[in-house]
């Protein structure tokens, strides 16, 4: 069964360019980009269904947000609306972040090259807390490959229309592993145990994502941080990418240590507190600033790509 609805967004709105981010990005493993379609399984009223969301070519903007699975109900296709709105910020008035970064010469190139594009959100905030701290201390795309196999031997798969979408594994089933369960995969001792234990306190509801929504940046890091294994940049990237904190910068990152490196002319990448100094001017918007530093990284990467 398959139904679909529109969903109104605020323009400017760059449709394609989160499609763009997300076809290049490693994080992107349990979404796919296909034919213009931003595809993904979702669970929806205790159920797993297939979210697929394109352009809806509408007169002022629109996106065509699609569900399939069985007894698809009117009240799911509204969540899935719900949802791809945050995911993609469609409601947002960017107006505000396009006049901060265009009072700074720096970021005024950044906005005519961004414009219309949100932070594009990871599918849920637990998926995006257990990427953060797959990607602690090690490259982008061993990060991927953890990743990849976390999915495949314990994530479990959505058939639809003849094929099969990956599950992102949920806490509860993360908690109930022993590390010797993931050691096997390449997972370091000490991840292991943070994803084990973190994943434990997300099932327990001690760590309670809802609870964090609305709280000012630095007293939603102090709350991360006090679980172990979350640092200042896993807290800092969880409240970017997901739960949609603008304001948000992972400052040690090391994209946006070398992006601001060399901007800065430096010759090396920059220190975080030279990250955040660059940053500080369109205070509030901090998080756009971050994503569309990385988003202008993948361009970079894509440029220099040999041809095929």
């Amino acid at each position: 069964m398959r139904r679909s609805v529109r969903l109104a967004v605020t323009p400017p709105f760059a449709f394609g360019l989160a499609l763009r981010y997300l076809a290049a990005s490693p994080s992107a493993i349990v979404e796919e980009v296909q034919d213009g379609e931003h595809v993904r399984p979702v669970r929806i009223g205790g159920r797993w269904l297939l979210l697929r969301v394109r352009d809806g070519a509408a007169p002022g903007g629109a996106l065509q947000v699609t569900l399939e699975g069985r007894r698809v109900r009117t009240a799911d296709l509204e969540a899935a609306a719900d949802l791809v709105s945050r995911l993609f910020g469609t409601a947002e008035d960017v107006t505000p972040v396009l006049r901060a970064l265009r009072r700074s010469p720096r970021f005024v190139p950044l906005a005519r090259r961004c414009r219309g594009l949100r932070p594009v959100l990871i599918g849920n905030p637990f998926e995006a807390l257990i990427w953060a701290v797959i990607g602690q201390q090690i490259n982008i795309a061993f990060a991927a490959k953890l990743k990849a196999a976390l999915l495949e031997h314990f994530g479990g798969s959505l058939a639809v229309g003849g094929r099969r979408y990956p599950l992102f594994p949920a806490p509860e089933h993360l908690a109930r592993l022993r590390r010797a369960d993931l050691r096997p995969l390449q997972y370091s001792r000490q991840k292991a145990d943070y994803i084990i234990g973190l994943s434990q306190a997300v099932a327990r509801g001690t760590l309670d994502f809802a609870s964090l929504a609305g709280l000012p940046t630095p007293e939603a890091v102090a709350r991360l941080t006090a679980f172990r294994g979350i640092g200042r940049w896993t807290a800092e990237y969880l409240l970017l990418r997901g739960l949609g904190d603008r304001d948000a910068l992972p400052a040690a990152d090391g994209g946006l240590r070398r992006i601001v490196g060399e901007e800065l002319g430096l010759g090396r990448l920059a220190t975080e507190e030279e990250v955040r100094g660059v940053a500080a001017p369109i205070a509030g918007w901090r998080g756009y600033l971050a994503f569309y530093w990385w988003f202008t990284l993948q361009e970079r990467s894509r440029d220099r790509a040999p041809a095929a």
